[in-house]
């Protein structure tokens, strides 16, 4: 069976459109990191994030939406501002 490019983009079209839907629902079930008020906004975690979930504020905040878990922002973080929710 040859399988046309048109319909290999086809397909590949309705998986990531599936594989996204799937991804927002796990999303939900990750506990995301916030970041306490002992942040004295140093903004050594803010290049760490890998999905760039950090933002500058009065004091650093996660978007718990963007943030995946990984721990890297704590493991740079000189105060241990970064916890797990």
């Amino acid at each position: 069976m040859i399988i046309s490019d048109n319909h290999l983009a086809k397909v590949k079209k309705q998986y990531l459109k599936k594989k996204r839907k799937i991804d927002k629902n796990i999303r939900r079930y990750i506990m995301a990191y916030v970041i306490k008020d002992t942040c004295i906004a140093c903004g050594a975690c803010e290049p760490e994030c890998p999905v760039n979930a950090i933002t500058e504020g009065d004091i650093f905040v996660i978007d718990a939406e963007k943030c995946i878990d990984c721990g890297a922002c704590e493991s740079v973080c000189p105060v241990g501002a970064p916890e797990a929710k």
